[in-house]
């Protein structure tokens, strides 16, 4: 059943009038009566019943009309719903990250101003975030680049720095810069190795002849902030980490002989469309991390 022919029979209707309907429709009469005798055939029954020149409704045909008013009124509603998607009046995304910390202060800030939108954040690993975004589970993906797929695309947005942190009241916290030969002498806390913010610290000292044991190695950031705080050890956190979360209760201080960085960036399927929410919250993320450098 073509929508077509719902929408000529719905016309006549509305008129009672073939010549009436053909008009308001911008066809010939004869076309008009010929596409209703089609849907006629279609199911196998009598629409109209045709006494002179007046025309009425048979039973099939008060039910198809019924039905065909729902069909419209649920397309008009799309036609809407998709307009208010345009206005980011109401819509829905989901993104994963690395680390929450990569997108909250942008997500609460969108929120604010488009609050009828919905926004699911995931802090998944690089792995995971790949799968989801190749099985078009999410919208996109905050990670380090690169992400080497090629059903995916990338927008670098900023250039990471791991630094150096203790408590407020560690020796070492008036320290202006430190280098690695000085972590030898205090406990350190790393993440554990299946993460990227350890294989950049690992890689960083194999490439420059040290060797590091930790005495603690957690699989939680947040774990590691806390035992920081209260002196247990010092580690290597992200920068914009302790900038978002803990930038009050902790020290950060730049590593002097290895500068260890790394690009995030924005990634998501080559072909998927994405909404207008999604592509704003985008842009957003974009303007947030221009303003970091």
């Amino acid at each position: 059943m073509e929508l077509r022919h719902l929408q000529y029979f719905v016309a006549v209707c509305k008129h009672l009038h073939f010549t009436k309907a053909a008009e308001s429709l911008g066809i010939a009469q004869p076309t008009l009566s010929q596409q209703i005798h089609v849907l006629e055939q279609e199911v196998n029954t009598p629409l109209f019943d045709r006494v002179g020149k007046r025309i009425l409704l048979t039973e099939a045909g008060e039910i198809l009309f019924k039905y065909s008013m729902r069909v419209f009124d649920t397309l008009e509603q799309a036609a809407t719903d998709i307009s208010q998607l345009k206005g980011l009046e109401r819509g829905h995304i989901k993104i994963a990250c690395l680390g929450t910390y990569l997108a909250m202060e942008t997500v609460m800030d969108f929120h604010q101003r488009y609050p009828k939108i919905q926004i699911a954040v995931e802090q998944l690993s690089t792995e995971q975030i790949r799968h989801k975004l190749l099985q078009n589970e999410l919208d996109f993906g905050v990670v380090f680049l690169p992400l080497a797929d090629k059903e995916l695309e990338s927008i670098p947005l900023y250039s990471e720095t791991l630094v150096f942190v203790t408590s407020q009241t560690h020796e070492l916290a008036q320290l202006k810069r430190i280098g690695f030969a000085q972590l030898k002498e205090v406990p350190l806390i790393l993440m554990s190795r299946k993460y990227l913010v350890r294989q950049m610290f690992d890689q960083a000292c194999q490439e420059n002849g040290y060797d590091f044991t930790p005495t603690i190695e957690l699989s939680e950031m947040d774990d590691l902030r806390e035992m920081v705080e209260k002196n247990i050890g010092v580690s290597v956190l992200p920068r914009l980490y302790v900038r978002s979360m803990c930038r009050h209760s902790i020290k950060s201080i730049p590593l002097l002989d290895i500068p260890i960085k790394r690009t995030i960036g924005i990634v998501y399927r080559k072909g998927r469309h994405m909404s207008a929410a999604a592509l704003s919250l985008m842009e957003e993320l974009e303007t947030f991390f221009s303003k970091l450098h």
